[in-house]
């Protein structure tokens, strides 16, 4: 079990995230003069800190947050997070006040961008094919894309009238699309034919499935236990060479053949079907009685997928983080825009348990993981604070803005009523997150 280790990865992820966070915050209130009281990584009860000046730095209780509580810049969440029976307070230029706003934002966004680039100058491992032009290698029996007329060979030129040159591309795009109707363009034999694809929900993160299928290898990385691969001993770099007698230089033909093999097992009855691999400088025979399983028939072994390094200098890391970061940004901003519009599913975001899983994972890859997660997990802390909900820094934003039309301060009392509406907003939202986040995890 990983528990332990992916609990401290989270406390570090987040921690480290907070304090630049906050610390945007915080640096710009010092440069305008305001006051700060607070420092705080995590919520609740003060746990340790020291006090300097005016501003008590602290570590609380729950670590999955923080805040800065500064004097003058009205009611904001550190009034709902805070103790303190000191009523809040509106003081200082609404200039000041609205830099002192985006600072914190803005900090991650420029975090994310440094940490992506760090962890291309590191080195980031990504699978061969993903980068590779997207030809169709194989259309899964009964799958969305088999019913809209996809055919092998076929190459995605464009999704929804937008370009795409790669299968990442093409991956991503979808499988954020569950049970939306994509225009697909491809190319078949040199001539464009369009195409309608309905990704169906898929995995407990509810991910597009279409049954699009890129060329991997015929070779095995992982055997599950206790399946008949196994059982007939198959291993992990075995590279299969035939079944049923039949060749095979690609993995996807390898589901093929055993398809074909066992067509008549629903009548007959399954039996034996011949694998032969290559193990090393050897040539094995292996005899595999596929086992049944929802609609078809399992050996239980997963492909190798080939990966390539990229290790960047300096300035091709920094063009390569703003391009990735881009890329990213769009990607938020169209699963927050399908939320909205309620196309999406609540399943795909994140909650802190599987936040504290991708984290564990990432730091036990290697550096690279690690830096390019949080980059990505800065990004989307950027973003999402910049939403114009109460309590957030965007909904702080977007009254500043109203203040500054109507040229007065709204009431205290009003502005603290907006900040109870977005608290209880997020608390209904982080509950229901936290929910699917135990159900996908049980």
């Amino acid at each position: 079990m990983n528990i332990p280790g992916n609990i401290l990865a989270l406390v570090f992820v987040l921690s480290f995230l907070v304090v630049f966070h906050e610390g945007g915050h915080f640096g710009v209130a010092k440069l305008f003069r305001f006051p700060v009281e607070v420092f705080s990584v995590g919520f609740g009860k003060r746990l340790f800190g020291f006090r300097s000046r005016e501003t008590d730095y602290r570590v609380s209780l729950i670590p999955l947050g923080g805040y800065v509580k500064i004097v003058g810049l009205g009611p904001d969440e550190s009034d709902v997070v805070d103790a303190s029976n000191q009523a809040p307070t509106t003081a200082g230029p609404r200039w000041q006040r609205l830099l002192i706003l985006l600072a914190g934002p803005g900090v991650n966004l420029v975090l994310a961008l440094l940490l992506t680039a760090g962890a291309f100058m590191a080195g980031v491992e990504v699978a061969k094919y993903q980068e590779e032009r997207p030809v169709v290698k194989h259309v899964d029996v009964n799958s969305p894309a088999e019913k809209a007329g996809v055919k092998v060979e076929d190459v995605v030129v464009s999704l929804s009238g937008r370009p795409v040159t790669t299968w990442r591309e093409v991956e991503l795009d979808l499988g954020l699309s569950p049970r939306e109707e994509i225009r697909v363009g491809l190319l078949r034999d040199g001539k464009p034919v369009e195409l309608v694809l309905r990704p169906e929900p898929a995995t407990k993160y509810d991910i597009g499935y279409t049954g699009l299928n890129p060329d991997l290898p015929p070779v095995v990385d992982r055997v599950v236990p206790g399946y008949p691969g196994e059982k007939a001993g198959l291993k992990s770099g075995d590279r299969v060479v035939s079944v049923g007698g039949r060749p095979v230089t690609g993995y996807y033909e390898i589901v093929r053949r055993v398809r074909e093999a066992s067509a008549g097992f629903e009548t007959n009855g399954p039996s034996a079907i011949e694998i032969v691999v290559q193990r090393g400088t050897e040539t094995k025979t292996l005899s595999v009685v596929p086992r049944r399983e929802a609609k078809s028939w399992k050996i239980g072994f997963s492909p190798k997928t080939e990966t390539v390094k990229k290790s960047l200098g300096l300035a091709a890391a920094l063009s390569a983080s703003w391009t990735e970061n881009e890329r990213q940004a769009r990607t938020t901003f169209s699963t927050v825009g399908k939320m909205i519009r309620g196309s999406g599913s609540i399943r795909q975001l994140s909650g802190p348990i599987d936040i504290a899983k991708f984290s564990g994972e990432a730091a036990r890859t290697g550096i690279a993981s690690l830096l390019g997660l949080m980059g990505m997990l800065s990004l989307q802390l950027g973003i999402l604070n910049l939403l114009p909900i109460p309590l957030l820094d965007g909904g702080q934003i977007v009254i500043l803005l109203l203040e500054a039309a109507a040229r007065r301060d709204f009431s205290i009392k009003l502005k603290e009523r907006l900040l109870q509406a977005g608290f209880f907003f997020l608390v209904l939202l982080m509950a229901t997150v936290l929910a699917f986040d135990v159900l996908k995890n049980i």
